[in-house]
Formats: C-alpha cells, structure tokens, sequence
C-alpha cells in the first residue's frame, strides 16, 4: 500500500466501535469479546502501519530538505565562481589602466628637446594620417563597375573620347541636315501640288472660252441666217479670241509642266539625299550607341568626366600607397621613441598622436583613466565583498554539515577553485 493510499485510509476509517452501536443485547457479550479481539489485532497493525508512515514521512522531508540545501549550496558555488572571474578580469583591466597612467607620467617628464622629437613625430603622422583619409575619400569618386570599365580600355580612353566628340557632333550636324532635306522635300511637294492644280485651273479657263466662243459663233450663225447679214468679221473676231486665248492657255501650261519635271527631278534628288544622310545617320548612331555601352556612359562628357576621376582614384592610390609607407616608418620610430623612455604599451600612441601634440587632450585622457580606474577600484570592493560572503556562507554551511564539503569541492574544482 502507497503512502497516499495510507494516508486516504487513516482519514476516511471509522473505529470498530460504531459499527456495532446497534446490535441486540443479546449479541452484546459475543460482540463485546469479539471486538476485543478485532480491536488489539487492529490496533497492532495500525500501529505497525502508523510506524511506516512516520518512516516515509521523515525519509521524504529529509530528501526535500536535502535536494534544496543542495540547489542553495549550488547557487552560492556559481555566485563565487562568477564573481571571482569578474574580478580576475577587472583586476587584469586594472592593471592595464594603471599602466597607461604610468606611461602617461613618464612622457610628461621628459627633457624639452626629447619632448620636442616626439612631438614632431606625431605632428607628422598627424598629417599623414589625414593625407591619407583624403586618398581613402577618393575612392568613392567611382563606383567599381565604372573604375573597371576605364582600366579595361585605359589605352583607348582619350581617342574613344576624341572619336565620339566628333560623332556626336555629325550626329547634330546629320540631324539638321535630315531637317532640311525633309522641309525641302515638303516644299518641293506643295509646289508641285500647286502647279498641278494651275493646270488644272487652265483646263477649266479653256473650257469655259471655248464654250463661249462656240455659243458666240452659233449666235452669230443664227443671226446670218435669220437677218441675212454677213458676219463674217463678227465671227473672225470670235476665232481669233479663241486662238489668243488657247495660245496663252497652252503657253502657260508648258510652263507648268516644265515647272513639274524640274520639281519632280528635284524632289528625286532630295528623297535621294534624304535616304543617304539617314542611312549616315543610323550607322553614327549605332557607333555612339556601342561606345556609350562599352563604356557605361551616357555622353562624351560624361566619358570625359569619368576618366578625369580614373586619373584622379589612379593618382591617389599611387599617393596612398606611398603615404602608407611613409606612415608606418614614422609610427615605427614613435614606438622606439617611447619604448627608449620606458612606456610600456607605446603602441596605443600611434593611434593617440594628438594626445601627444596638444596637452590639453593630455590632460582629459588622463582624467578619464583615472574615473576609470576609480570605478574598477568601487567593483572590485564590491566583488570582493560578495566574494567574501560567499565563502563564510559556504564554511558556515559544512561547518554545519561536513558531509556538504565534497559536494562544495567538486562544484568549486570543476571551474579550478578551492575554498580556502
């Protein structure tokens, strides 16, 4: 039987007694020896039972007790463990700190001439240093796909720019040309339009005359016959009317034919024109289309812009380069400079070369490394504290219990501490 079922039983079971409460007096002697009998065997496995139960209780409360003096002793290991890290850090910053503030006091103390050598090394690197982010800043004058064009084709830069010049203005020149040419064709064919409809107009003029003449004549052919006069001059006069104006209408109309050849010979020759410069047209159009492709520009100036920055980035590295060179033979001689007076970490001071320059940015380093150095003494204090509690809680606690001394010990041991 399990302990929660053991528990149920003691709090649910009624004594022996009740039950028989409401038996007949006759049966009372009977059941009074009976319940003897049940009641001292009951009662001595109740016993036996209550026994087990105490037993488990205690084993269960002293496991209970026992697992979360463990998981307080565990805590209090991993507090230690942390805070005596933190401290070994902090102490190692300390250190350094401390270094640079010594540092800082023997380049203060220098003879004026050494001084002046150190100062002057840094001013130089000072002005290599920005000489060089100046070269850095040209870098961005062309994105990398550009600068990779121009150096795939550098030969042949200047004569593409000198090429495409001269097309793009033939390209000006073959627009106006087409211009011309199209307006001239315009002309040539309202022209014509016109000399065709004067044609027409004479075609009309002749009509009409030779319709009058010919009702004037048989007017005139009438009246002979109804009057029997002779009209004979009447009618020369009308002939003759119609000859003069046939001739003019006939003269004029040569000339508009003649008109329409020489137009229509011309307009040939302009259409013919026309087509060539076209044709000029798109074959410069196309070179100067391949050539902005080629080189991933959009004009001859922009070309022309682009290879002045090439120039420029291309100089500029070459400057670079050499300024680099000149920089880490100056930062070289700062290090033995200030490793010759004993600073330590003389490195950081190539990168610090105003410090050394102006004394006033001096002054606020050291300010801010002694802050910093005051502030790691206060967590150090503290650390060590909490340190301090740490270990007194844990003595107190195998001094209470020694068997919780090989348990502390192997936590501690697993990160290479001891409790001392």
């Amino acid at each position: 039987m399990g302990l929660k079922d053991r528990i149920k039983k003691y709090l649910i079971e009624e004594p022996e007694e009740e039950l028989y409460e409401e038996e007949p007096d006759k049966k009372e002697k009977k059941k009074t020896e009976r319940k003897k009998r049940s009641s001292r065997k009951k009662a001595s496995e109740d016993n036996a039972d209550i026994k087990e139960l105490q037993e488990e209780i205690k084993s269960v409360k002293a496991g209970k007790k026992s697992d979360t003096e463990r998981a307080v002793i565990k805590d209090v290991c991993e507090q230690l463990v942390d805070v005596s890290y933190h401290m070994e850090d902090m102490k190692q910053e300390y250190k350094v700190v401390t270094g640079y503030l010594v540092d800082i006091q023997k380049i203060e103390e220098l003879p004026i001439q050494m001084a002046n050598e150190i100062i002057d090394t840094a001013k130089s690197i000072e002005l290599l240093e920005r000489d060089k982010q100046k070269y850095i800043a040209s870098e961005n004058l062309l994105t990398m796909e550009q600068y990779n064009k121009i150096a795939a084709h550098e030969e042949d830069v200047i004569k593409t720019i000198k090429e495409l010049n001269e097309m793009e203005m033939r390209d000006g020149m073959l627009k106006s040309d087409m211009g011309y040419l199209e307006g001239e064709k315009d002309d040539l064919e309202y022209l014509r339009d016109e000399y065709s409809d004067g044609i027409g107009r004479i075609r009309g003029f002749m009509i009409g005359v030779f319709f009058v003449c010919f009702m004037a004549m048989a007017g005139l052919i009438l009246y002979a016959i109804t009057k029997r006069e002779n009209v004979t001059v009447y009618a020369l006069g009308v002939g003759a009317l119609l000859m003069l104006a046939f001739a003019i209408s006939y003269a004029k109309y040569l000339d508009y034919n003649a008109d329409i050849k020489d137009l229509d010979a011309k307009h040939k020759k302009a259409i013919s024109l026309l087509n060539k410069v076209k044709v000029k047209y798109i074959n410069n159009v196309n070179a100067i289309d391949y050539l902005y492709e080629k080189f991933g520009v959009n004009s001859c100036k922009e070309l022309e812009y682009q290879w002045e920055q090439y120039n420029t980035m291309v100089s500029d590295a070459l400057k670079y380069s050499r300024t680099n060179s000149d920089l880490r033979l100056f930062k070289e001689e700062l290090v033995k400079k200030l490793k010759k007076i004993g600073v330590s970490d003389a490195e950081v001071w190539t990168k610090q070369t105003n410090a050394l320059i102006d004394r006033r940015e001096m002054v606020e380093i050291t300010h801010s490394l002694n802050v910093r150095r005051q502030k790691l003494r206060e967590k150090l204090a503290t650390c060590e504290q909490i340190k301090s509690n740490a270990t007194t809680a844990l003595k107190a606690a195998i001094e209470e219990k020694p068997e919780l001394k090989k348990y502390i010990a192997e936590i501690l041991e697993s990160y290479r501490l001891d409790l001392l």
